[in-house]
């Protein structure tokens, strides 16, 4: 009966990852910041019960985290319910092109994204601020890789005007 209490001391961020790795489903949209497990709002507008469970971080280990997470991502092993999920923010390999040791090792592609994902979206919440300066006007893309791109779009609310 214990157990239950331990579950409710954990964050969204793990309770999500847990979830996916149990077969949830998971919708996740940066623009709404949103975070939907099984079609149930669990951050909506922005808004959530709990504690996120990520810290704010510098701009920096932002970047490095999101590279970090990507490499593991992009090298994950797909299945059929992950190769149906109509939204993809990042582009993963094609199973076709992972190696053995990706293919032996690797994480499972689902819970690879809802990582990936996820933690952009609680640093979006959390107050991450997009630096033209550093990040560019529209876009950022990885040194590391360039398939790794995150857009401007997804952390700033910017409001299109008609001039």
């Amino acid at each position: 009966m214990d157990n239950n209490s331990n579950n409710q001391c954990q964050c969204i961020y793990q309770k999500a990852i847990q979830a996916v790795e149990g077969g949830t489903s998971f919708k996740i949209d940066f623009r709404s910041r949103s975070l939907k497990l099984n079609g149930k709002p669990i951050i909506q507008d922005g808004k959530y019960e709990g504690e996120l469970g990520v810290p704010c971080c510098s701009e920096d280990e932002f970047l490095a985290n999101v590279e970090e997470l990507y490499r593991i991502y992009k090298h994950s092993v797909p299945s059929e319910r992950s190769e149906s999920k109509s939204r993809r923010y990042f582009m993963a390999l094609p199973e076709k092109s992972l190696n053995d040791d990706a293919m032996l090792f690797g994480e499972r592609r689902d819970k690879a994204q809802v990582e990936l994902e996820l933690y952009v979206l609680c640093q979006i919440l959390g107050g991450i601020k997009w630096n033209p300066e550093t990040m560019g006007k529209w876009f950022w893309q990885s040194s590391k890789d360039k398939d790794l791109v995150i857009l401007r779009n997804w952390i700033e609310k910017i409001e299109s005007n008609n001039n």
